[in-house]
């Protein structure tokens, strides 16, 4: 196994390697809990990340998979049908020591121990999946696969369509309900593992303007959300406030670029209007700092 992680030490060093003082920087961010580990274990864990990716991803996964993004996930649902719209709570700290353990003992067929090593690298301090791993994302998705192909193969047997974008969970079939979405509730809870309430979980009856991933579906067809083009409206406005200090404005530039990098690829049609964007937060920019 040693050689599988391109791990060149011993293994007795490999075991203790999540238990150093300095295995984790822990910090504040928005409100969330960041846990990143440090150098030495962040290679360990970009390496199972980069075995869990070779894994064939099933169709319905958008997230982490070289050609689908947030807006192949949008796509799936433009059926005039009734979606479901659901996600995790608290994803990554839900998917614990012993999600992870099992995983690598069943689906993976690894030896006890080895399962147990593999989730005590994996793990933020035997508890959970760390919240900044960079193998965080594909290795919850695994540990939760199994609630995810019984969804799948529930909505597939009602002529419906599945899509898991990293926390985010979207259904569109025929006749989809309050009763479909109670039913992944109790799914889910059987594997340790709790969804949101009503204030992230909503049943979109058909004709619904449904919104998914960042994107606006309206009559089968994907629109941009409201909120991305007053984002871009009130970023351009602030730039052209000659006392916004110079960070402020930084940080401002970046997220316009982003909001308008977002609306851009969800219409086409955007692209002119976001390049003479571009071109005026360039002059913007460059004008505050000559």
């Amino acid at each position: 196994m040693l050689h599988v992680l391109n791990w060149r030490g011993t293994k007795e060093a490999l075991e203790a390697l999540p238990a150093h003082r300095k295995a984790y920087r822990v910090w504040e961010e928005a409100g969330r809990r960041v846990e990143v580990a440090g150098p030495e274990l962040r290679l360990v864990q970009t390496r199972v990340a980069v075995l869990l990716r070779r894994v064939i991803p099933p169709d319905y996964r958008h997230s982490g998979v070289r050609g689908r993004s947030f807006l192949t996930n949008a796509k799936r649902h433009c059926a005039d049908a009734p979606s479901i719209k659901t996600d995790i709570k608290h994803f990554y700290p839900s998917v614990t020591f012993d999600h992870v353990r099992r995983f690598f003992h069943g689906p993976m067929k690894c030896a006890p121990d080895i399962a147990s090593l593999l989730a005590n690298i994996c793990c933020f301090k035997r508890k959970h999946v760390p919240t900044g791993g960079v193998h965080s994302e594909v290795l919850s998705f695994y540990c939760v696969k199994e609630c995810f192909d019984l969804i799948a193969a529930r909505v597939e047997s009602r002529g419906g369509t599945l899509s898991v974008y990293v926390d985010d969970i979207m259904i569109t079939m025929p006749s989809a309900s309050h009763g479909d979405l109670q039913w992944l509730k109790r799914l889910f809870a059987s594997h340790g593992i709790e969804l949101h309430g009503a204030d992230k979980s909503r049943v979109y009856r058909k004709r619904d303007s449904k919104l998914i991933t960042g994107v606006r579906i309206r009559n089968g067809k994907l629109h941009a959300p409201q909120s991305q083009h007053l984002a871009i409206r009130d970023g351009l406005v602030a730039l052209r406030d000659d006392e916004l200090p110079e960070s402020e404005r930084v940080h401002t530039a970046r997220s316009l670029t982003g909001h308008l990098d977002h609306v851009q690829q969800i219409d086409p049609r955007f692209a002119a209007r976001a390049k003479r964007s571009r071109a005026r937060l360039a002059a913007l920019v460059g004008g505050a700092s000559s």
